[in-house]
């Protein structure tokens, strides 16, 4: 049988294999369709992390369009996520393969962590929820706030 050429793959096709090649490298993946990109990368569960990438598949001739690339990088700082630009390629046998460019902002997952702690991708622990669905540090400071 033969492998189905790039060009004739429907998008939904194109976005199952970049799904599959991130699964592959161990991340949980997501629809991305909330953030504007057609994947979201979790390195945890996704009830105990927060994504830390955002995946936006380029078309198959590899054209980008400038006003899609200004609108995805200049929002990710506000999403705390780093923007990866995939490109699937087909070889002469007719295997897939994925490049992948990544695009970091003032926020990405490898900075601003404090020097005795080891940086990890993919490190975004979401904060515990009390029982009145604020988290413990804003109910601390309320507590404090209060016996003052």
């Amino acid at each position: 049988m033969e492998a189905p050429n790039l060009s004739s793959m429907s998008h939904e096709e194109r976005v199952g294999i970049l799904r599959r090649h991130f699964e592959r490298k161990g991340y949980r993946v997501h629809s991305g369709l909330q953030f504007g990109c057609e994947l979201v990368l979790y390195a945890d569960d996704p009830s105990k992390v927060h994504s830390d990438f955002c995946v936006h598949l380029v078309h198959p001739d590899g054209r980008l369009d400038w006003r899609t690339m200004q609108t995805l990088t200049r929002s990710m700082p506000d999403l705390h996520k780093t923007l990866i630009l995939a490109h699937i390629v087909q070889n002469e046998h007719g295997d897939f393969s994925v490049e992948e460019m990544a695009i970091a902002t003032e926020h990405a997952p490898f900075r601003h962590r404090k020097h005795n702690v080891t940086p990890k991708v993919g490190s975004q622990v979401k904060k515990p929820k009390t029982s009145c669905g604020g988290d413990v540090k804003q109910k601390e400071t309320n507590e404090k706030s209060s016996a003052e």
